[in-house]
């Protein structure tokens, strides 16, 4: 009797063992449950704030910060390479230009030369996107260089800004600078000089009288009244024709085709002006109205310069054929895309013979290059190779292949170093992004 009782109590512990086990797996199986389901709801709640953080956010900037290596990156131009290689090298320089983006170490203003002078503000601290456009030539990427921080994305406009030989860019010097990096067949200063008689070929059938001055002199033809004279169609048949880093100018601003066109066709063969167009590369003046502010991956505000009434940072304008007639653009190209003018290697030289070199000499010579000339360094090293002065002579117009250095060196410093052996260097930085040595010699009495 005793065991059939002590086995009776044996099965209901048992049977109690396996109930509050199944009681805690079921507790486990739901707090499981509840932990997935929770996470879920987080996870949708997330996804939902990721999405509308994206809505809010317009505009992404490109993280083109300027770089040496940035820079570097970009091919030089040599002999050899493809008509799509050399339109790339030029597109790829504007495009870098007009998507750096900086922030002022303090505020500033100037009038950009332009309706009557153009106010345009910059502010401390704020990250802003473009080189400043004030309507001069001379914003090549690689005078920022000397003034930016690296890491820190600050850009040193307290000299800057108060020299505007070295400050600041203009439709022309931006698209200018980029040609250069291949160009050397034709002038590419001035909107003014942008036609056949500097040198660029007109893409297509159009055709215009090669006097032309297109700023309306008397007598001679306007950007807009030589694309009413050749009519829709023939400009349209023009624009397919043109290709990558292809020039497109009227009377007053200019524009490279970043991209080939996309050409749209009616079912008579004829141009759909509205659905064709093409993505192209600008440097513009404004910096007010919602087309120009921006909101950077961070979600740091910033401001770009562009032309009114178009989004995008500079690099990816859309223009339709139909809006490029209609503001009175001419297509034209240059030698070099078409293998008509070889790519030469770059040279330089100063007009000073020997292994020595006064300072009178200096003062009175002459650097000539191939390219186009953004920079002259005067460098001065001593008997044990170390540097002492590296001066920077900056031109102050983006098309010239000649620098007098007269009143352009460090005289003082070479008047009291000419009588100790010292060596001078005279380097130039060129538009095709090559820095040579023109000179290298002992400065003497």
């Amino acid at each position: 009797m005793m065991k059939r009782i002590l086995a009776a109590l044996l099965c209901v512990l048992m049977l109690l063992s396996i109930v509050a086990c199944g009681t805690e797996e079921a507790k486990t199986e739901t707090l499981d449950a509840m932990e997935t389901k929770a996470g879920s709801e987080e996870k949708k709640t997330e996804e939902k704030k990721t999405e509308e953080v994206k809505e809010e956010v317009k505009y992404d900037r490109v993280d083109t910060p300027l770089t040496p290596e940035r820079v570097a990156a970009i091919p030089i131009a040599r002999e050899g390479m493809t008509s799509e290689e050399l339109r790339q090298i030029c597109v790829d320089y504007v495009k870098l230009s007009v998507s750096f983006q900086w922030v002022p170490n303090e505020s500033f203003d100037y009038k950009a030369n332009q309706g009557g002078g153009t106010p345009v503000h910059f502010e401390e601290g704020k990250l802003h996107g473009g080189i400043p456009y004030i309507n001069v030539s001379s914003g090549n990427l690689y005078r920022m260089l000397e003034f930016y921080d690296v890491e820190t994305g600050v850009l040193d406009v307290t000299y800057l800004s108060k020299n505007t030989i070295i400050f600041g860019t203009a439709c022309s010097g931006t698209t200018g600078w980029g040609w250069a990096r291949v160009i050397n067949s034709a002038v590419c200063a001035w909107t003014a000089q942008l036609n056949a008689n500097a040198g660029l070929i007109p893409v297509g059938p159009y055709t215009y009288d090669l006097s032309t001055h297109r700023f309306g002199e008397d007598g001679k033809e306007d950007c807009d009244v030589i694309a009413k004279r050749n009519g829709e169609q023939v400009m349209y048949e023009s624009y397919a024709l043109s290709k990558k880093a292809d020039c497109f100018v009227n009377k007053g601003h200019v524009r490279m085709n970043g991209k080939d066109p996309v050409v749209v066709r009616n079912a008579d063969g004829t141009i759909d002006g509205e659905k064709s167009y093409i993505v192209q590369v600008e440097q513009g003046l404004f910096t007010t109205g919602s087309y120009h502010g921006r909101v950077s991956a961070d979600g740091v505000e910033y401001v770009i310069q562009g032309n009114e009434g178009k989004k995008g940072d500079g690099s990816d304008f859309y223009y339709t054929f139909k809006e490029l007639y209609k503001t009175g653009y001419l297509p034209h190209t240059f030698k070099e895309f078409h293998g008509q003018d070889p790519i030469e290697p770059a040279t330089v030289s100063l007009d000073v013979t020997g292994d020595t070199v006064s300072f009178d000499a200096l003062n009175a010579a002459t650097v000539t290059a191939n390219y186009v000339i953004s920079d002259v360094f005067t460098v001065l090293t001593d008997t044990e190779g170390k540097q002492l002065i590296r001066y920077a002579y900056r031109l102050d117009h983006h098309y010239s292949r000649k620098a007098a250095l007269k009143d352009h060196l460090p005289k003082a410093y070479l008047w009291q170093y000419r009588d100790k052996g010292y060596t001078v260097s005279i380097e130039v930085q060129l538009g095709n992004g090559e820095l040579l040595t023109a000179y290298t010699g002992t400065l003497v009495p």
